[in-house]
C-alpha cells in the first residue's frame, strides 16, 4: 500500500494545475472574502450604510390627544386612565420608530430623509438617492394605540416603497422595519396578557445587525477566521475528485491492470486511495491554516490545546475526504468513466459549499436548509471548527464529528461494494 500512497503524492506534487486549485485558489478566496466582508462580520453596520426616506402623513400629537380623549370617555378607573395616558405619551409607536432609526447602532447604518409626498419618494428611488421609502399613514398613532393598549379597532400598517427588484439594502431595511413591528407587538402583547397595561415599554429592544453571537469568552468569529475555515473545508473536497480522475487515467493506461497482475489485491489499491486522500487533504488543511495564521493573522496561537483540537477535527474530516476518494475511484474504475468525478468537482462541491455554509453563515436560513448542510462533510466540519473556535464544550463539538464519521463509514462501505473484486478486461 505504501508504494501506492507515495505514487499518488508524487503525482500530485508534479501536477501544478491541481496544486493551484488545491492551495492557491482557496488562499486567494480567503483573502478576498475575508477582507471584503470584514465589516459585516465584525458588526460594522456602516458597511451597510443606506439612505431611506420617511413620509409622515400621521399627526402624532393629534393622535395621542384623540386617544386620551377616548380614554376619558370610557368607564375606566382613574388610575388606569392615568397609567394608559402616560404610556401613550411615552411610548408612541412613531417616537419609538424614530428613536430606533436615529439613535444607537442603526444611526450609523441608516440615514433618514423626510419627504412631503409619495411622488417625491418615488422620484428619489428612481434616481437611486434612497433605497426605500417608509410611509407612516394618517391615523397611525391613534389606531396603533387603540389596538395595542385597548385591543380595539384593526390597528394600522406601515408601508414600504422600493423597486420591484429590491436591492440588498432595501431588503435589509424592510427586515429592520418588520422586526421592529414584531417586537413592538410582542412587547405590548406581553403587557396585555399580564394585565399590566401601565407597564413601561419605552425600552423596546433595538434591532441589532452584524456580528456573530457567541456564548464563549472568546471574541466573535471574524470574517477572516470564518472564510479560512469555510473555504478550506470546501476545497479539500476537490482532493477526492482529483484522485479519482488519476485512477481513471491509470486504468486507461493499463496501470491498474498491471498492478493487479503483480498479485496485488484490488482492496489494497483502493485502500491506498483512502490513505492518499486522507493524507493529502490533511496536509492541505495544515498549509491553508498556517498561511491564514501567518499571512492574514486569522488565528492566534492561543494555546496548545486549541491547535490540538483543530488538528483532531482536521484528521477526522480528512478521513471523510479519503472515503470520498474511495467512492469516486470505485465508480470511475467500475464503470470506466470519470464523468461522476467531473460532476462532483464541477457541481456537487459547489452545492455542498452553498448548503454547508462555506460562502455565508446559514444559521438564519430555513431549518431544512441548515439540517441538510449539517449532513454534508464540509458543513459538519465547518460547524465543528467554529464550535471549537468559540470555546464550546467538547460534547457539543463531538456531535458534528460523529456526523462526519457516519458519512465516512457510509461512503467507505459503498465504495467496497462498488469496486470490482476481480480484474476486468482492459479497454
Amino acid at each position: 500500500m505504501i508504494p501506492f500512497i507515495l505514487k499518488d503524492l508524487k503525482i500530485m506534487m508534479r501536477d501544478r494545475t491541481e496544486l493551484i486549485v488545491l492551495l492557491l485558489m482557496p488562499f486567494i478566496l480567503i483573502g478576498i472574502l475575508g477582507f471584503a466582508l470584514r465589516g459585516i462580520f465584525e458588526g460594522d453596520t456602516a458597511a451597510l450604510h443606506m439612505d431611506v426616506a420617511i413620509l409622515q402623513e400621521d399627526h402624532e400629537e393629534e393622535g395621542i390627544a384623540l386617544f386620551i380623549e377616548e380614554l376619558e370617555n370610557k368607564s375606566l378607573p382613574f388610575e388606569s386612565i392615568a397609567s394608559l395616558t402616560d404610556v401613550a405619551r411615552e411610548t408612541s409607536p412613531t417616537q419609538l420608530l424614530y428613536t430606533m432609526l436615529e439613535e444607537g447602532d442603526l444611526s450609523e447604518m441608516v440615514n433618514v430623509k423626510d419627504v412631503t409626498n409619495i411622488d417625491e419618494a418615488k422620484e428619489l428611488i428612481q434616481r437611486e438617492e434612497i433605497v426605500a421609502a417608509l410611509t407612516i399613514p394618517d391615523g397611525f398613532t391613534f389606531d396603533s394605540l387603540q389596538k395595542m393598549l385597548l385591543d380595539e379597532g384593526e390597528g394600522s400598517e406601515l408601508r414600504i416603497l422600493m423597486n420591484e427588484s429590491g436591492s440588498l439594502h432595501a431588503n435589509i431595511f424592510h427586515d429592520i422595519i418588520q422586526q421592529f413591528v414584531k417586537e413592538l407587538n410582542f412587547e405590548y402583547a406581553i403587557a396585555m396578557a399580564s394585565g399590566s397595561e401601565g407597564t413601561n415599554l419605552s425600552e423596546v429592544e433595538e434591532v441589532s445587525l452584524g456580528g456573530i453571537d457567541t456564548i464563549s469568552t472568546r471574541e466573535p468569529v471574524s470574517s477572516l477566521q470564518y472564510y479560512a475555515l469555510g473555504i478550506a473545508v470546501m476545497f479539500i473536497l476537490y482532493v477526492s475528485s482529483t484522485l479519482a480522475s488519476k485512477a481513471f487515467v491509470e486504468k486507461k493506461q493499463h496501470v491498474f491492470h498491471r498492478i493487479l497482475l503483480s498479485g496485488t489485491h484490488p482492496m489494497t489499491y483502493l485502500s491506498g486511495k483512502f490513505v492518499s486522500g486522507t493524507l493529502i487533504s490533511f496536509l492541505q488543511l495544515v498549509i491553508l491554516f498556517l498561511l491564514s495564521t501567518f499571512v492574514f493573522q486569522a488565528f492566534n496561537p492561543v494555546s496548545v490545546n486549541f491547535w490540538l483540537g483543530i488538528a483532531g477535527i482536521s484528521a477526522i474530516l480528512s478521513l471523510c475526504v479519503g472515503g470520498l476518494s474511495m467512492l469516486l475511484t470505485s465508480i470511475s474504475v467500475r464503470y470506466d468513466s470519470d464523468a461522476v468525478s467531473a460532476i462532483f468537482s464541477g457541481g456537487v462541491v459547489s452545492l455542498f459549499a452553498f448548503v454547508g455554509g462555506s460562502f455565508f453563515p446559514t444559521e438564519n436560513m430555513p431549518e431544512f436548509f441548515t439540517f441538510l448542510g449539517s449532513w454534508t462533510p464540509n458543513g459538519a466540519g465547518l460547524t465543528a471548527y467554529l464550535q471549537w473556535l468559540q470555546g464550546y464544550e467538547g460534547t457539543t463539538v463531538i456531535r458534528s464529528l460523529v456526523r462526519i464519521l457516519m458519512i465516512t463509514s457510509g461512503v467507505v462501505l459503498l465504495s467496497i461494494v462498488i469496486f470490482p473484486k476481480r480484474r476486468s478486461k482492459p479497454s
